[in-house]
């Protein structure tokens, strides 16, 4: 059984919005249709610039027979600092809260189900993650990819969407260690099946939602990935439960 990475996943749980700048290294014009239509670059990189103050994601992976093999829920607010996290495996269930002094634990179906805690210092990994969690996995795709990005209009703004089987794009996406290391991607061995990507933004270009939804064979064996970053700067005040708190063991550094 693969063992969970708690801060990688929270890494990948935001991978959703790395392509966000997929064209603000490309020259790709996508200039405006009769419509007149923002350029994807334009619309690409104003959602890159967004803000990320709090967010919600949802991450489910499952076997070629539609069966869960790893699922799990992310909220994410910057100030004050606060994590929420709900992930398992076929075998396995985990939860977690971070604020900005304590990590917070509990392994579900073991011998107990307390929540044990941690104190998080100026020098560890989650104190590290906490900082640059909302910029920490950015990918860039190629100018001959971005191309294949459409604009259309929304109600709300925005929407830049992506369906196909293109290499170049599904190498982008895992390329990334921090996303290859969570849902145990060989690269060597992964062959992309279909690929959907969709990115909204209001009508400034700030960033709303972001949807990837991934069909692959992995070894051969077909999987499915499915990821919905949404929430953003939504979601309510988050705060670790006084049950949580009050219950949890410490454990020595």
């Amino acid at each position: 059984m693969k063992k969970i990475n708690f801060k990688k996943f929270l890494t990948f749980a935001l991978t959703g919005v790395a392509v966000l700048s997929l064209a603000a290294c490309s020259n790709n014009s996508n200039s405006a249709n009769k419509e007149n239509l923002p350029s994807a670059k334009k619309v690409l990189t104003g959602a890159q610039n967004t803000k990320l103050n709090s967010m919600t994601a949802n991450w489910l992976q499952t076997n070629a027979a539609g069966k869960e093999t790893q699922k799990a829920t992310a909220q994410y607010q910057k100030k004050p600092v606060v994590i929420h996290a709900d992930f398992s495996t076929e075998g396995s269930h985990y939860k977690m809260w971070i604020d900005g002094k304590y990590n917070y634990i509990q392994s579900k179906g073991t011998a107990t189900n307390k929540w044990f805690k941690t104190k998080i210092s100026s020098s560890s990994s989650y104190a590290q993650l906490t900082a640059d969690l909302a910029q920490s996995a950015i990918l860039s795709l190629s100018s001959s990819s971005a191309n294949l990005f459409k604009v259309s209009k929304t109600n709300n703004g925005y929407l830049l969407s992506y369906s196909g089987n293109n290499k170049k794009i599904w190498k982008s996406i895992i390329q990334d260690s921090m996303i290859t290391s969570v849902i145990g991607i060989d690269p060597n061995n992964v062959e992309p099946d279909k690929t959907t990507i969709k990115i909204n933004t209001d009508s400034k270009y700030n960033l709303t939602k972001v949807d990837i939804d991934a069909g692959y064979k992995d070894d051969g064996t077909s999987k499915h990935l499915k990821l919905n970053i949404d929430d953003i700067n939504k979601s309510s005040k988050l705060k670790v439960p006084d049950s949580v708190t009050k219950s949890a063991v410490k454990l020595s550094n």
